[in-house]
């Protein structure tokens, strides 16, 4: 049987410190939503189902009162939540999505054809860009298991994909803001004015 867009594992990672903000990111308001509900929400429309990765009791707490599974570890490094959050999700599941959580633009749509181009290309990597710019999310073919739960770094899994040969491919998102994320206030300011407008 064909693999379905459900079948995806969607890892949302929740784990940062938010050194560089200055308070949880992922805990501000956008339009009278959470930033991190914003994207668990639009991986939903998608069709993906998202766990969410977190070292926040805050948000795992929000994620509990909006109905969104989460894991909550206390691991350092990119690769603690990614790792914990693969260790979470079937065997079997097609592929391994990681999706930062403070990418609130990311258009449905966009994750959507994602989803779709890797359920026809199973055997490669694929991750959200515009133009030559890559960027987030990131999927992994469902053959990357063993190779992301062995994986120890902070590189986001660019090392898997390396050291293993694996081709990754773009899909365009239609608007350059979709990738935006919120490491600063500056940052959020310029995500809300976007967000104002479409």
């Amino acid at each position: 049987m064909k693999a379905s867009i459900q079948d995806i594992g969607c890892v949302v990672m929740a784990s940062g410190l938010s050194a560089r903000y200055g308070k949880n990111k992922l805990l501000e308001d956008l339009g009278g939503r959470t930033v991190i509900v914003h994207t668990v929400q639009n991986l939903a429309v998608a069709g993906l189902v998202p766990l969410v990765v977190t070292r926040s009791d805050a948000v795992a707490a929000l994620m509990d009162r909006a109905g969104v599974a989460c894991v909550v570890h206390d691991g350092p490094l990119k690769s603690d939540t990614m790792r914990t959050g693969v260790e979470a999700l079937p065997r079997d599941a097609a592929g391994f999505l990681f999706m930062p959580a403070d990418q609130p633009l990311a258009l449905p749509d966009s994750l959507r054809r994602l989803a779709v181009w890797f359920l026809e290309n199973p055997t490669c990597a694929v991750r959200l860009g515009h133009g030559d710019t890559p960027g987030s999310p990131v999927l992994f073919p469902a053959a990357c298991r063993d190779a992301l739960l062995a994986y120890r770094g902070d590189r986001g899994g660019a090392d898997v994909l390396r050291e293993h040969h694996i081709p990754c491919d773009i899909v365009q998102v239609t608007h350059p803001w979709e990738l935006w994320d919120v490491d600063t206030p500056e940052a959020m300011a310029r995500v809300r004015a976007i967000y104002d407008i479409i």
